[in-house]
C-alpha cells in the first residue's frame, strides 16, 4: 500500500491515492484516489462499495479491502491533522517574540486558531452546538427522560395549535362580516354607512393579525427557550430545570379542559390516495442498484406534510420518537413542491404549506419565515455576483429564475403514511410549464437534477416528487400531454439516480453499504383513472422490475 500526494492547502484537504493489491492474485492492484479528510457528508462504507464494485473484487475478499482502505483512511487523516498542527505550531513560534512568556504564546495560539475561522483547529473551550447536545440527550438519556421530552413537545404543540385555530376563527367571523357588508353595499341606501362599516372591518382585520402575530411570536420564542434550556440542563446535569418543570406539570393539570377547547372546529386531515402501487426496480446495466419507487396521488403535495395530529396520544409520541431519533442522521425524506420566483411565495399567499408550518413551534430549526428571509438574501446576493462582471441582464422584479431550487428545514411535519419530512426542496416553475412540451434540457428538469444530487449528498433517500411538475391538471392537460410528461419525468429520474448511484451495487455478489432510495412520484388526485392505468404500465418498460418471488 503506497500513498501519492499532491501540493495541498493545510486549511482544506489533500489528495492521496489508495493502492492495494488483493490476495486473490487473478484480480488487479486496486487504486483509489480519495481527498482526506473525507467530506463530513461523505462515509467511508461509501467508498468502499465504489472501490469493490469498480474493480470487481470477488465476495470472500470484501473484509479485507473495506479493513485496508478504513486503516489507510485512518492513517492518512492522523497525518494530515499531525502535520497540519505542525505547520499551525511553527507559524506561531515565528512570531513568538511577541509574546512575554509560555501562557502569552498559548493564548496567541488560542486566539489565533482557536474561533471558527476556517481553519480545522477549534478552541477546546467551545461548547456543543444545540443539535449536539439534542443527539447526546438522545442517544444516553433513560426512556423516563425521553417520555418527557416527548410530553414537552405535545404541550407545546397543543398550545400554539390552539392559539392559531383561534386566530383563524376570529379572522373568519370578521371576513363574513365584510361579504356581507360588501353584498348589502350595491343597494343605494345606507351606501355611506356600509362604507364607514367595512373601513372599521378593515382596520379591525389588521389590527387582530397584528395582535395575533404578536402573540405567536411571543409564545414560539418562550418554546424554544424553554426547550433548549431543558435539553442543556438534560445534557449537563441530568435533571430537568425547576421553572421549566413546574410550568409543564401545571399545564399538565388541566390538559384535560383545555383539550376539549381545542377540539373546537378541529378538522382531522384525511391523506387518502385514490391510486397507488408500489415497484422494486434496479438500476444500472452491469453495477445495479436495487431501489423502491412508488406512484400515488395526492389533492396537493403539501397534504403529504400535514403536521402530526396530538388528540392520537400513541401516535404522537410514536412518530415524535422517530423524528428526535432520525433528525440529525442520514436516511432523511424530502419532498418537491412547486413555487413561484417570489422566494417569500408561501408567506405572502398564505399557502397550505405555510399554514402546516406554523400548527406547531418549529424547535429545532428556524421558522419558516426566517429561512425565507435568508434564501432571499443569499439569492440576492448571488446575482450580483453573477450579473457583476458579465452581459446577462437581470431577473427583474424577481431574484429567482425557472429551475433554481431552495431548500427549508423543518422538524414539525409528518408525511404519508406515518413517516415525516426534513427537508422540503422548493422548485421554481412558470404557468406555462402547466401547457408547454418540455425537453430534457429544460431548466425545470435542471432543476430536478439538482434535487437529485443535493439528496444524495445530503443523506436524503426518501424523496417525493410531482411525476408531471403540475401540481393539479387543468382542461389543457390531455391524455397524451400527460404519458409524454410522465415519461419525460421517468427517464430524466432514471438518468439522474444512475449518476449519483454510480459504484453502488446490490444485485449478486454486492456490497452491503449501498444506498437505497425510496421516490415516490406524485400525481394529481383528480387525474382520470385511465390516465393512471397507462401510466402504470408504462412504468415496466422504462425501468428494469425486480423479478417477483412465487412461493408454491
Amino acid at each position: 500500500m503506497t500513498v501519492e500526494q499532491q501540493q495541498f492547502n493545510f486549511a482544506s484537504s489533500r489528495r492521496c491515492t489508495f493502492q492495494y493489491v488483493p490476495k486473490d492474485l487473478s484480480q488487479n492492484p486496486i487504486s483509489f484516489v480519495v481527498e482526506i479528510p473525507l467530506n463530513e457528508f461523505q462515509q467511508v462504507d461509501e467508498y468502499i462499495a465504489h472501490i469493490i464494485a469498480t474493480n470487481n473484487i470477488s465476495r470472500p475478499f470484501h473484509q479485507d479491502v473495506a479493513d485496508a482502505f478504513r486503516e489507510f483512511v485512518t492513517a492518512q487523516t492522523q497525518q494530515f491533522e499531525e502535520e497540519l498542527g505542525d505547520v499551525l505550531v511553527g507559524q506561531l513560534m515565528q512570531q513568538s517574540t511577541e509574546c512575554e512568556n509560555a501562557i502569552s504564546l498559548v493564548n496567541a495560539f488560542i486566539s489565533t486558531y482557536g474561533c471558527n475561522n476556517g481553519s480545522t483547529l477549534s478552541s477546546p473551550q467551545s461548547t456543543p452546538s444545540f443539535s449536539e447536545k439534542f443527539q447526546f440527550v438522545m442517544r444516553n438519556s433513560s426512556h423516563q427522560r425521553i417520555e418527557m421530552i416527548i410530553s414537552m413537545e405535545k404541550k407545546m404543540f397543543s398550545e400554539m395549535s390552539l392559539l392559531v385555530r383561534t386566530r383563524d376563527l376570529e379572522m373568519e367571523m370578521i371576513t363574513r362580516e365584510c361579504e356581507n357588508a360588501i353584498g348589502s353595499s350595491g343597494k343605494e341606501d345606507g351606501l355611506s354607512a356600509n362604507e364607514e362599516q367595512l373601513c372599521r372591518l378593515n382596520d379591525r382585520i389588521r389590527e387582530v393579525n397584528e395582535n395575533y402575530s404578536r402573540q405567536i411570536q411571543t409564545l414560539a420564542d418562550q418554546h424554544r427557550y424553554e426547550y433548549r434550556k431543558l435539553i442543556s440542563s438534560l445534557f449537563d446535569r441530568d435533571e430537568f430545570p425547576p421553572d421549566v418543570f413546574n410550568s409543564f406539570c401545571e399545564t399538565t393539570a388541566i390538559k384535560k379542559s383545555v383539550s376539549a377547547v381545542a377540539d373546537i372546529g378541529r378538522a382531522k386531515p384525511l391523506i387518502e390516495s385514490r391510486f397507488e402501487e408500489s415497484f422494486t426496480i434496479y438500476l444500472g446495466a452491469q453495477l445495479k442498484t436495487m431501489h423502491n419507487a412508488r406512484l400515488l396521488t395526492a389533492r396537493r403535495l403539501s397534504d403529504l406534510c400535514h403536521p402530526v395530529d396530538y388528540s392520537d396520544a400513541n401516535d404522537f409520541e410514536t412518530r415524535r420518537l422517530h423524528i428526535n431519533l432520525s433528525l440529525y442522521r442520514r436516511g432523511l425524506n424530502g419532498l418537491l413542491l412547486l413555487v413561484d420566483r417570489n422566494p417569500y411565495f408561501h408567506i405572502h399567499n398564505r399557502t397550505d404549506f405555510a399554514k402546516m408550518c406554523e400548527q406547531s413551534t418549529e424547535l429545532h430549526f428556524d421558522s419558516l419565515e426566517k429561512q425565507l428571509e435568508e434564501i432571499f438574501y443569499s439569492a440576492n446576493e448571488a446575482n450580483k455576483h453573477r450579473f457583476e462582471e458579465s452581459e446577462l441582464q437581470g431577473l427583474g422584479d424577481y431574484i429567482l429564475n425557472s429551475g433554481d431550487v431552495y431548500l427549508t428545514k423543518h422538524s414539525n411535519l409528518a408525511s404519508f403514511q406515518a413517516s415525516f419530512f426534513i427537508v422540503i426542496f422548493h422548485l421554481v416553475v412558470d404557468d406555462n410549464l402547466e401547457t408547454e412540451e418540455i425537453s430534457s434540457r429544460h431548466p425545470c428538469i435542471n432543476g430536478l437534477k439538482n434535487v437529485i444530487r443535493l439528496a444524495s449528498k445530503f443523506g436524503i433517500t426518501t424523496i417525493g416528487i410531482p411525476l408531471l411538475l403540475v401540481e393539479k391538471t387543468s382542461e389543457k392537460t390531455t391524455v397524451a400531454w400527460c404519458l409524454k410528461r410522465a415519461e419525460l419525468v421517468f427517464k430524466c429520474v432514471k438518468g439522474f439516480m444512475m449518476e449519483v448511484c454510480a459504484g453502488n451495487s446490490t444485485a449478486g455478489v454486492g456490497p452491503p453499504a449501498a444506498v437505497h432510495y425510496n421516490v415516490n412520484f406524485i400525481l394529481p388526485n383528480d387525474l382520470a383513472e385511465n390516465v393512471y392505468t397507462q401510466i402504470i404500465e408504462m412504468f415496466p418498460t422504462l425501468f428494469h422490475l425486480v423479478p417477483s418471488v412465487v412461493v408454491e
